[in-house]
């Protein structure tokens, strides 16, 4: 659980993350910008989370939409720092002129939370790797910054 500095316990964290894309495969490479709205619950207390999050990220010819859902494991270091990583399915929408298309994939995140004074709001900071299959394997290298509130 997320222990703010009264020692009150919090189940949900909410958080919006602004971050950088790279996406390469063997027939091109892209970088773009994304925006990533996020709610965790945890499970077990101080052993397992979960995350649903949507993110989406702009690319010069492209617009892609993703769905993922995070298991993650947190260390509770102090009442400021709390790191974590994460393994989620993820399903990814991806736009362009020419089509529409939706692909598979595994992403792996590693992050943590730094709350201000010990409070109820804090940033949260994130490096995620997704692997996407289909014809050709895609991976998107991506770190994400932005607020999160806990209750």
């Amino acid at each position: 659980m997320h222990r703010s500095p009264h020692l009150e316990e919090t189940a949900n964290i909410v958080g919006l993350k602004v971050g950088v894309v790279n996406s390469f495969n063997k027939e091109r490479h892209a970088v773009g910008g994304g925006l990533n709205a996020f709610y965790e619950r945890h499970l077990i207390p101080g052993w397992l989370e979960i995350e649903g999050g949507m993110s989406a990220a702009w690319f010069r010819d492209e617009t892609v939409v993703e769905f993922d859902l995070f298991a993650k494991k947190p260390f509770h270091i102090n009442e400021v720092v709390n790191p974590y990583v994460g393994l989620a399915p993820n399903v990814s929408i991806t736009i362009s002129p020419e089509e529409t298309r939706t692909r598979f994939g595994i992403h792996a995140s590693a992050g943590s939370y730094f709350w201000f004074g010990g409070g109820r709001w804090g940033l949260d900071t994130e490096v995620l790797y997704l692997l996407l299959f289909g014809s050709h394997l895609t991976h998107d290298l991506t770190v994400e910054i932005g607020p999160a509130f806990r209750f």
